[in-house]
């Protein structure tokens, strides 16, 4: 027999309506982002932006591996079209500009290989690599090879965005929210 959660989902979504980020809720509770992530999966939670992008994230990242600046820019870079940016930090949307530059600029893409060595301004661990761009990369942001599970839905997320940080103000994001039928609240629950 399973064992009985240690917290509901109910728990899990009034914390989170508080305010509460999981990393919070798990310090509380004693236990790991992972299981409160479980928890909103298992029993039909309300995902983040963030999560339901996650899904979708191509590469299958140890921990030490998803410690470094490339593993981060793609997660922000998925973040951000999930959320038009809003609610993120100016200080993560200057970043995802200079990725965005930089990629452009050099003609690069990320690839990840978890057989890839450590070197310099790629993380201790290894794993990542830029490479220059070739035809077959098309607008993706990551070069696909055998550790790459890009999803239908992933093949749109991983592309350089058609706006980028930055280049139409936020009022305007708001107007998208309401043609879309979607609550400005739900996408940054900070503005209500």
């Amino acid at each position: 027999m399973p064992a009985k959660p240690i917290m509901s989902l109910s728990d899990v979504e009034s914390l989170k309506e508080q305010g509460w980020s999981q990393s919070d809720i798990a310090r509380h509770y004693g236990v790991t982002r992972q299981y409160i992530s479980w928890i909103k999966r298992h029993y039909g939670g309300k995902l983040s932006p963030r999560e339901m992008v996650n899904q979708h994230f191509p590469f299958v990242v140890s921990t030490e591996q998803g410690q470094c600046t490339q593993f981060k820019r793609l997660r922000d870079h998925g973040e951000y079209v999930a959320t038009d940016g809003i609610g993120m930090s100016e200080n993560k949307l200057s970043r995802l500009r200079s990725f965005y530059q930089m990629l452009r600029d050099k003609h690069l893409v990320i690839e990840f290989d978890p057989n890839i060595p450590p070197a310099k301004g790629f993380g201790k661990h290894g794993g990542w690599a830029y490479r220059p761009r070739v035809e077959s990369d098309a607008d993706l942001l990551i070069r696909v090879n055998e550790y790459t599970n890009l999803t239908e839905a992933g093949r749109m997320i991983w592309r350089f965005p058609p706006v980028e940080p930055g280049n139409i103000p936020q009022e305007v994001w708001f107007v998208c929210c309401r043609f879309c039928r979607v609550d400005p609240v739900d996408v940054n629950p900070s503005i209500g």
